[in-house]
Parts: structure tokens; C-alpha cells; sequence
């Protein structure tokens, strides 16, 4: 009898339910495969319709499709859903992640002859796999144990293994096709549930899954929203979710945390502290003092390191070092717009508060968070906020050791640019017209920027050889008919135009003015 795998049984009941012949290329597209892939299923597919008196009609130019009358479909879907000898096929990248998890919750060794036959793959394929797992978990500062007559297990701090669970669960990995999806609607997704039975590694990951309550999660979640009078961002309450599902399965599984990392201080968060004392209380977990003591810690770590919406009041109770940084940032901030009313701008500082101090957090207590998704390419208009946000973060890296990931400087460039444009004069101070031409056409031009943009204030012509570093430093922008010297090249608030300002000059000018 002739055995087919998932993606086999997914193609051929595609197949039965399609009306017409289909091209293999959008068959792939509806159900998630390559042509090449489809191609090389349709073979067993023949075999399985044959065996079964039906065929498969490969017409060129026009596509396949199942040779059989209409009932005799109905009788073939049948036969497939009550198909037993199927095979789960899995991708590389998704054998990865099942065999990572797997090392990450089994309390036993594995063996490599049992992931052999459960996993379907060959020794040196399993591995490669396994090369792959161990680079991977190093950066959770865990380890992979081989020994001969043992197996394999990994070797580390159960602080360190959550958070390597909460990397695979949330696709935070480097391994291809993610296992799961999670959503403030569905809570956590296991993309393999329905076919997890076919194989114990896809099975034991689905029975983890039905034991994190992400859903119970996301409610105590808003329990500690209200009780803290602040919010966290949306990509924080999954990412919280996702911990105390996590740490709640590991404590009723008997892997409870005994440590407190030595960076934490409880008496200076009393109120999150308590927070997380009362989340666990309604999670119904009671331990020994010790344990119940780390297990809060755990928990407060995670709750200080959420992403906020904006500023909490608990925040407002910040060390004096980080209120010594946060003024010194800000003061470096108006000194490099050259706008000093910056220094009072209160949602400049509540906004670098409230992304600072969780991202500070996260390293403090080497905590993993999900990467925060954001625009890759600013445009260009962003560059000055991109160098101020970056010698910013050099600052802090100066001050306290602690580097920005990316993503977080990303979030400054953004904060940056809204508080330039609150703080913004309606009339920009000064603005130089280089212009060599002479006066008739500098006249005209002048004339031309006054009447499209009034806002542009007083503007002061000078030829290229009267400009120098202190009248380029003294204006807001320059508007300049011919390229600027090399040596001014680092000032980014410079626009050439066209000496009759053509219509791509004045949409340069107004996006630059956005």
C-alpha cells in the first residue's frame, strides 16, 4: 500500500476538491508549496490514485488534475481522511525547532537511535540538526551534553531555558518556518497540532502547547496593567503571555527556578514586586519560601523588562543615575538641533523614559524579548535623527555598559523626529540661498521659495565663496544652485535646486519641511 506524507495527502485533497485541471504553480501558491515541491509529490499522488482505480491527468499547457467520476471523488476523499499509514513531513528548519524543544523540556536524555526513527531522517542528517541546535542555544548560554551510552540533554540555569522556549515559541529563532503563531485573538497557534499525532517529537511539543493558558496569561496580564496604572504595548502583552505560560507549565511540571539573578533588587521595586507575588497567588502557585521568592523575581523581571505605551508611575521612581543620564540626553539632543526649548520637552523625556528603562532592564537581567519589528530604510530626510540617535546610544553604552540593540535605536530615531517637529518655529531662524549666478537669477529664486514656502523666514543669499563652517553651523537649512565643496558634506540640511526651482525641487522642499 502506498504511504503518503502530509504534504502529499494536502496536495491530492486539494486536487479532489478542485473542479478543473490546475497548474502546478498555483496549487503551490494555495497551499503553501514550491512548484518543484509539487511536482515531486505527484508521483506517489499517481501511485496512491492508481492503487485506489483512479488516475491523475498531467496535461501540458493546461495542468493535472484526478481522472474519476464526481461520486467516485467523494469516495476517494474518504478513503484519504481515514488514511492511517500517513507520514508527517516536516521542513529542516521545523525538524530544528522540534528537536531544540524537545532537548529543552524532556527531563530524560535523548537517545540518538529513538530521535532517528521518530524524526524519520537519517544519523547524519539528525546530526547536522543537531550541530545546528547546539549553535543556536549557545546565545541562551546553554549546552549540549553528548555523551556516549547517555544521550543527549541540554545543560544550563532554568532562567536560561524558558527563555529559550520563548524563542522557539515565538519564531524568534534561526531556523526556517516557525512552528507557532501567537495573537491577542487565538492565543498560541501550534502550526503542526493537527498532524502532531503521526509523530512523539511534533506530539510532545503539542502537548505543551495545550499546557501554556496563554489565554488566562493575557487577562492577568491586564490584572497588572491596572494595577500598576500603566499599559504595556500590544507586542508585550504576547510576549508576557507567553512567560507566565511558560513558567506556570515548568512549576506544575516540578522545574521550579532556585536562583535570583544577582542584579536583582527587590526593595527597589516594592510595587511590581507585589504585582507579580499577587499574579502568581491567582495562578494558584504555592511553594516552599525559597522557591516562591525566586519564582516572584522571575516574574518581576520580566513584568519591569515589558515595553510600556508610555511612562508608569513606578517609573518616575528611577534611580538617580538614569535621571542624570535621561537630562544629559536630552540636553545633548537640543544642543544638536540647536533648539533649546527641546531640554523642556516633557514627552521627549517621558518617551526616552519609557523605552529606555525596559530595554535597560532586559540586559540588566539578560532577559530575551522578541525583536521589535521596524522600518529598515528611513528616509533620507531621518539621517540627522539617525546620527543623533546613534551617538546617543554611544552615550549610553559610555555610562552604563549596556548596548542598544537595533530595533531600540530605531525607537529613538522616531522619538527624536516627533519632538523636532512639536518643538519646530512655524518660521525657520535662518536660511541660506547660495546662489553664484548672480543676482538677476538669485532675485528670482529668492522670490520663487518666498511665494511657495513663506515659512522658510528671512532668506540670506550668499555666493560659494563667502560661505564657510560658521555660516553653514548658523542656519537651519541651505537651498544651493550648484553641489556644495566636499568639506561641507557631512551637513545633511542641504538641498540643491534647480535655479527656476522646478516642480521635483518644490516636492523635495516640502517633504524636508514635513
Amino acid at each position: 500500500m502506498i504511504s503518503l506524507t502530509t504534504r502529499q495527502r494536502d496536495l491530492l485533497h486539494f486536487l479532489l476538491t478542485a473542479e478543473t485541471a490546475v497548474v502546478t504553480a498555483d496549487v503551490g501558491r494555495q497551499i503553501g508549496l514550491t512548484p518543484r515541491q509539487v511536482t515531486y509529490s505527484l508521483k506517489p499522488i499517481k501511485l496512491w490514485l492508481v492503487e485506489h482505480n483512479a488516475d491523475l491527468d498531467m496535461i501540458p499547457g493546461v495542468g493535472v488534475q484526478v481522472a474519476c467520476s464526481p461520486d467516485f471523488r467523494e469516495n476517494l476523499l474518504t478513503e484519504l481522511a481515514a488514511q492511517e499509514n500517513i507520514r508527517l513531513q516536516l521542513t529542516p528548519g521545523q525538524r530544528q525547532q522540534l528537536l531544540a524543544l524537545n532537548l529543552l523540556t524532556v527531563t530524560e536524555p535523548l537517545i540518538l537511535y529513538q530521535l532517528q526513527q521518530e524524526s524519520g531522517v537519517s544519523r547524519t542528517t539528525l546530526l547536522k540538526d543537531l550541530d545546528l541546535v547546539e549553535e543556536w542555544i549557545e546565545a541562551f548560554d546553554l549546552t549540549l551534553e553528548r555523551r556516549p551510552n547517555f544521550g543527549f540533554m541540554l545543560a544550563g540555569t532554568e532562567h536560561r531555558q524558558r527563555q529559550g522556549i520563548a524563542a522557539i515559541a515565538w519564531g524568534d529563532t534561526s531556523f526556517s518556518d516557525p512552528l507557532m503563531q501567537m495573537s491577542h485573538s487565538a492565543g498560541l497557534v501550534y502550526e503542526l497540532a493537527n498532524d502532531a499525532d503521526l509523530m512523539p517529537l511534533a506530539n510532545h511539543v503539542k502537548q505543551l502547547v495545550q499546557q501554556w493558558d496563554t489565554k488566562q496569561a493575557m487577562a492577568l496580564i491586564g490584572f497588572a496593567e491596572t494595577a500598576l496604572n500603566g499599559r504595556f504595548t500590544d507586542n508585550a502583552v504576547l510576549y508576557l503571555a507567553l512567560v507566565i505560560a511558560i513558567q506556570k507549565q515548568r512549576i506544575q511540571s516540578g522545574q521550579i527556578a532556585n536562583t535570583i539573578h544577582p542584579n536583582f533588587n527587590q526593595q527597589a521595586h516594592p510595587k511590581v514586586w507585589q504585582v507579580a507575588a499577587d499574579m502568581l497567588s491567582q495562578l494558584e502557585i504555592t511553594l516552599p519560601q525559597k522557591q516562591q521568592t525566586c519564582e516572584t523575581a522571575y516574574l518581576t523581571m520580566h513584568l519591569l523588562a515589558g515595553s510600556r505605551s508610555g511612562i508608569w508611575p513606578t517609573d518616575l521612581e528611577m534611580d538617580e543615575p538614569f535621571r542624570t543620564l535621561l537630562s544629559s540626553l536630552i540636553r545633548g539632543v537640543a544642543q544638536a538641533y540647536r533648539v533649546p526649548a527641546m531640554q523642556s520637552d516633557t514627552a521627549l523625556r517621558e518617551g526616552l523614559a519609557a523605552h529606555l528603562i525596559p530595554a535597560f532592564m532586559r540586559q540588566r537581567f539578560d532577559l530575551w524579548a522578541p525583536p521589535i519589528g521596524y522600518v529598515r530604510n528611513l528616509p533620507e530626510r531621518y539621517g540627522f535623527e539617525t546620527t543623533i540617535a546613534t551617538t546617543l546610544a554611544e552615550e549610553i553604552s559610555a555610562e552604563t555598559g549596556i548596548n542598544l540593540p537595533d530595533d531600540e535605536v530605531h525607537n529613538l530615531i522616531l522619538l527624536l523626529r516627533a519632538a523636532f517637529i512639536r518643538e519646530r518655529p512655524n518660521r525657520l531662524n535662518r536660511v541660506i540661498v547660495v546662489c553664484p549666478s548672480g543676482m538677476a537669477t538669485a532675485q528670482l529664486l529668492v522670490a520663487r521659495l518666498k511665494a511657495r514656502f513663506p515659512r522658510l523666514g528671512t532668506l540670506d543669499v550668499l555666493s560659494l565663496r563667502e560661505l564657510d563652517t560658521q555660516q553653514m553651523q548658523s542656519a537651519q537649512l541651505i537651498i544651493t544652485t550648484v553641489p556644495l565643496p566636499q568639506d561641507y558634506s557631512d551637513y545633511s540640511a542641504v538641498i540643491q535646486v534647480h535655479p527656476l526651482l522646478s516642480a521635483e525641487d518644490i516636492a523635495v522642499i516640502t517633504q524636508w519641511l514635513a
